[in-house]
């Protein structure tokens, strides 16, 4: 059965390829070839198919078209007369150039009488949303999968011209956090008129062209009909086993108020705010600040495992209105309710002294969040810019867990219970002004203050700890507490001045100021009679921290020809006070950080960047408490007084060449050497060990070599990427070093097809290979082969979607091998013109029950079997507000 199908729709696409018959030329104007100059070829006959294209660099272009049928086409480009000729394609190949003439006119002629599928302008390629759909597609996603040159992935990602896209905009607003994965789960296709790709994003224009941008946003210019009037949609869903789904959308975007809701209420392992969109709202974009904020209480929590149960609650409402045309406010509030529970068993090896331990854990977790932010942009005159916003954040997380262990034939079974309260505030200020057209400036104020409570409750019936805590044996049921306090304050000020001393030579110059104050108490102790805390002497903390970093720094950019080259210099001065009981620890540095950066058009679609920057890395005020701290039964945690600064020495190299339809190349060769690394130390006895951070002067390196190449045809796309990573550092256990490598091998290939009137095939093939080594394992070998198969298909008032998801892996060490196979699919109804829609929607229809996977640290190598939510068949009614 599933064989013929396989071999009905490779009929069905053979069908879309073979009818076709290709007209090709060049596009000249009296002088010279035409680059991205546009093509339209609109059907006169009945039947046929529309299609589009541009031209390359070379004035080539290539259309296929219907055989046996006559066209209309229409011949564009900026300052030229638009020619339309019709032309008859029977069933050979035909040949035929194009020569434009100039319009005096400026292309006035060809604004009045249609509109280009496809504009670029320097930095912003604008797509015309109904040139590349049937009217069928359902959500933004739907869209931006036809658009050439554009990529969504199954989480949300949106990438274009192998850049990810950082800010999605409606009608040049922030929607909600700016982050993609709402926007085009959410966002209803009908409403689209034109998606704009811009890059070099910047949210002021009075900076455009002094500060160069990696930043890509995508804005949704919405039909002028949607622009007076509420619309969305509301999903309502159940099926076996209790199932529910909710999930209301409605937006409303007018001259001066626009507001847009989101709901989502589910019980299938859907969710619409994960780890990822709270890392996004926080914007912790460089690397300090996210990995602190990754490795906070509140986002371990936030951290699932795969689950096997899940209810979803999430309500999120964006407000934006204009008070006067020179203010525009906007806020939102995002709530979130999520409870999980998941199943883990795990195999670990112990690789110093060969001890197998098995564990099984049971988690229940429970996550409450509710998220706020208002903003005021201003413009008071042409030449200010001011930006002033507030965020507030509560949360708060409880993970019940019970595990059970077994090693050296014992068997322990605790139970924990770990619950964090988390309230932050934050206050951002900027202000922009041009006090003339060679000088500008800039003012930033940053204020941030969080509190973060963490509990937490060992219990068992008996003594699971190590020897370093002093547990009273007497008592029958033993309870550990750990209780764990901080408060962080942080200050930011930064003056910048830009200053173009003509158009090849820019000069900017800043002063930075970075206050931190942290406080951090910590207590461990036993629960003894009727719940007295015998505390722990040496998990005693009181830790106050403060740091002040202050800098100046120059700033030199360069037009040599089509490359920009830019040079900075900072001078840091850094000042820390650190005080833990009585005991006071500081420490003062002064270093000088060069950075380097080459940015090379060679013309709009070919750029070639190379970048090098030299960075410090402070140790935390977690890394400096010098009492100890309990992370597991069997693992305590002690930080460093004593730990200085470490550095990173980081080079890029990059070209991009890029087009619409044909081939695109994106190379990346990048380079990292940390010297005076901040690295644990572990001492094991049994399975039970102790870790504490030291300085190392052996420096660690890594190596990371990516090649992607995509070829873009106007009904298909091709890709093929390949990674190598290469990384030496050391890992040190009983006060030895020993030296480590990991090598990961990686490749890609994809395939996908975008007709307008389907079937359209996304099939991709992926590879992962890597080889980890050490003193105490001298190769861990695991190797992971992905196939994703994804077919969707549209048939009068139904669309057919089913994916087939495949993976097998296995791993040489343990002899390990697990295959996963996951079966999903949706047949949706709607009639045209009809508000109605209906959708059966089944996910994981082989009810597959568990995957596998490892991982390799310094001291042990971890094999984890994971539970995964089981097969959901839901029944959906959908209602088009």
């Amino acid at each position: 059965m599933r064989c013929s199908l396989l071999l009905v729709l490779a009929c069905l696409f053979a069908k879309n390829i073979f009818a076709q018959v290709i007209v090709s030329g060049v596009v000249k104007g009296e002088n010279e070839i035409l680059e991205n100059a546009n093509i339209i070829a609109k059907p006169l006959t009945e039947g046929a198919r529309f299609t589009y294209t541009v031209t390359d660099d070379k004035g080539n272009y290539k259309l296929s078209l219907t055989k046996n049928a006559t066209y209309k086409i229409t011949v564009s480009f900026i300052g030229y007369i638009t020619l339309k000729e019709d032309v008859l394609v029977a069933n050979m190949p035909i040949t035929k150039d194009f020569i434009l003439k100039e319009d005096p006119n400026e292309l006035q002629e060809v604004i009045i009488n249609y509109r280009e599928p496809i504009k670029i302008r320097k930095d912003t390629t604008t797509y015309r949303a109904d040139a590349f759909v049937n009217g069928k597609e359902r959500k933004l996603r739907q869209v931006l999968k036809k658009l050439p040159g554009v990529e969504v992935d199954r989480k949300g990602n949106v990438t274009v011209k192998g850049k990810k896209v950082t800010t999605v905009l409606v009608e040049n607003k922030k929607f909600f956090t700016g982050d993609s994965k709402l926007a085009v789960n959410n966002i209803p296709a009908d409403v689209i008129d034109e998606i704009q790709v811009i890059e070099d994003y910047h949210e002021s224009d009075l900076l455009k062209g002094l500060e160069t941008s990696e930043d890509i946003a995508l804005n949704i210019n919405l039909k002028e009909d949607k622009k007076k009037f509420a619309f969305g949609d509301i999903e309502v869903g159940g099926g076996v086993k209790e199932r529910y789904v909710v999930h209301p959308t409605l937006f409303r975007y007018s001259e001066k108020i626009n507001y847009s809701f989101i709901g989502d209420f589910n019980n299938v392992g859907d969710k619409s705010f994960t780890v990822k969109d709270y890392i996004t709202y926080e914007g912790a974009f460089d690397i300090n600040s996210f990995s602190s904020l990754y490795n906070s209480p509140i986002v371990r929590l936030l951290r699932d495992k795969k689950y096997n149960e899940n209810k979803h609650l999430f309500g999120g409402l964006n407000l934006q209105f204009s008070t006067s045309e020179k203010n525009d406010w906007s806020a939102f509030v995002i709530a979130l309710k999520d409870n999980t529970n998941s199943v883990e068993g795990s195999y670990q090896n112990y690789l110093v002294d060969t001890i197998e331990e098995t564990r099984r854990i049971y988690d229940d977790k429970r996550q409450n969040m509710l998220l706020g932010k208002i903003e005021l942009k201003s413009k008071p005159n042409e030449d200010v810019r001011i930006k002033f916003e507030n965020k507030v954040e509560i949360s708060s997380a409880n993970n019940k867990s019970e595990t059970e262990s077994n090693f050296n034939s014992e068997d322990l079974l605790y139970n924990l219970n770990d619950k964090v309260d988390n309230v932050s505030l934050k206050s951002n200020l900027k202000i922009e002004k041009k006090s003339s057209r060679d000088h500008t400036s800039q003012a930033k104020i940053n204020l941030v203050f969080s509190k973060n409570n963490e509990n937490q409750n060992w219990f068992s019936t008996q003594d699971i700890f190590s020897n370093s805590l002093p547990i009273d044996q007497a008592e029958e049921h033993i309870f550990v507490r750990q209780k764990i306090n901080s408060e962080n304050y942080q200050a930011k000020t930064l003056l910048k001045h830009f200053w173009i001393v003509n158009p090849r030579n820019h000069l900017y110059f800043g002063v930075k100021n970075e206050l931190y104050f942290n406080t951090y108490n910590s207590n461990l102790g036993q629960l003894i009679g009727n719940d007295e805390l015998d505390k722990f002497d040496d998990f005693d903390s009181e830790n106050s921290n403060k740091e002040v970093f202050s800098s100046f720094f120059a700033e030199y950019k360069k037009l040599i020809g089509d490359a920009f080259l830019t040079f900075k210099l900072e001078y840091l001065n850094y000042n820390r006070f650190n005080k833990q009981f009585e005991l006071e620890k500081n420490r003062t540095f002064q270093k000088l950080l060069p950075s380097v950066n080459l940015e090379w058009d060679f013309d709009a679609n070919k750029k070639l960047v190379f970048y090098y920057r030299k960075t410090n890395d402070v140790p935390s005020y977690n890394q400096l408490n010098r009492n100890k701290k309990l992370i597991n039964f069997n693992s305590i945690y002690q930080g460093n007084i004593n730990l200085t600064e470490s550095s990173y020495h980081y080079f890029r190299l990059s070209y991009r060449r890029f087009k619409t339809y044909g081939w695109s190349f994106y190379p990346t060769v990048s380079y990292r050497l940390r010297t005076n690394k901040i690295q644990n130390t572990f001492i094991s006895d049994n399975i039970y060990f102790y870790n504490s951070p030291i300085n190392i002067t052996t420096p660690e390196k890594g190596l990371s070599l990516d090649f992607k190449t995509i070829y873009n045809y106007k009904y298909w796309r091709a890709s093929l990427g390949v990674n190598y990573g290469d990384r030496s550092y050391i890992t040190l256990f009983n006060q030895r070093e020993e030296k480590a490598n990991d090598d990961s091998y990686s490749a890609r290939l994809k395939f996908k097809s975008v007709y307008i009137n389907g079937p359209n095939f996304d099939v991709s093939l992926s590879q992962n290979y890597n080889v980890n080594k050490n003193s105490f394992i001298s190769d861990n070998t695991s190797y992971r082969t992905k196939f994703d198969f994804q077919v969707d298909y549209e048939i009068g008032d139904w669309i057919f979607i089913g994916e087939n998801l495949y993976s097998y892996y296995q791993n040489e060490t343990s002899k390990t091998k697990n295959s996963f196979n996951q079966m999903n699919t949706s047949i949706f109804y709607q009639k045209e013109d009809s508000p109605w829609g209906f959708e059966i929607k089944a996910n994981n229809l082989l009810d597959n029950k568990e995957r596998v996977t490892s991982s390799l640290s310094d001291i042990l190598f971890s094999e984890r079997t994971e539970l995964v939510f089981p097969r959901t068949i839901v029944f959906k009614i959908v209602y088009k507000i």
